[in-house]
């Protein structure tokens, strides 16, 4: 069955309403008509099978006939602090890591970023990319794009996390593994360079500030490469993958 992200005030009691652009798939793309049934999920890991009952231009009615939990999220947080690559790399990006399990993306300026500017309608893409590919993976919450944020900054904050990892070129020893150790915290951030990576002041600063330098392996990756591999090591660690 197809799947639908709604939010949840658009849930009352059995009944669930559809507006949005959704609305226009499911009439005009899909042609579903009264009775079809489809997935819908609630973003808090909650999936309703759902018929829908009534179908209008804007909106769209469905009667839930069943809920489910199903335990389709990772057992870690992972905070994907992303330096903002060019072209259009970053959506790549968020779509592989959606699907690997990622739950939030906060877009970062570090000191080698070419991409400057405001962020704010890029977000808003990247946002309804991260949706696509929660559906596509079956996935019961969208990861969330955070504010961009400035990489000195961030790294002030790292508090907010049990863990933070970095993966660095010039580290050639320290796995992820090694970092994680056999305690494994329950939510972690996870920084990815740009296409230039991150200068030395910048490792410094992140390591001064907590974070654990790590090492991809022998050979140098493309920022779109290194982001899904180092998430797969992580969830790799989790027993996820």
């Amino acid at each position: 069955m197809r799947r639908f992200f709604v939010e949840e005030k658009n849930i009352d009691g059995e009944t669930v309403y559809i507006t949005g652009s959704d609305v226009k798939h499911l009439r005009n793309v899909l042609r579903m008509q009264a009775g079809a049934k489809i997935i819908c999920v609630d973003g808090t890991g909650t999936e309703l099978t759902v018929a829908l009952t009534e179908i209008k231009e804007q909106e769209i009615t469905g009667k839930i006939l069943s809920r489910e939990k199903p335990a389709k999220e990772a057992l870690v947080k992972v905070t994907l602090a992303q330096s903002v690559p060019k072209s259009d790399k970053m959506e790549q990006i968020i779509k592989m890591c959606t699907e690997l399990g990622v739950a939030e993306f906060i877009p970062v300026t570090s000191e080698r970023v070419v991409v400057q500017g405001d962020f704010s309608k890029k977000i808003e893409r990247w946002q309804r990319i991260a949706e696509e590919a929660a559906k596509q993976a079956g996935r019961t919450v969208v990861p969330a794009l955070k504010p961009a944020r400035e990489f000195m900054a961030l790294i002030d904050g790292l508090e907010s996390w049990e863990k933070a990892l970095m993966p660095w070129e010039a580290q050639k020893e320290a796995t992820i593994a090694k970092a994680l150790g056999n305690m494994k915290p329950k939510n972690l951030i996870l920084f990815i360079g740009p296409e230039g990576g991150y200068s030395q002041d910048e490792a410094e600063a992140a390591e001064s500030n907590g974070a654990a330098l790590v090492s991809l392996g022998k050979r140098i990756l493309r920022v779109e490469t290194a982001a899904p591999v180092a998430v797969t090591l992580v969830m790799k660690e989790y027993g996820e993958l």
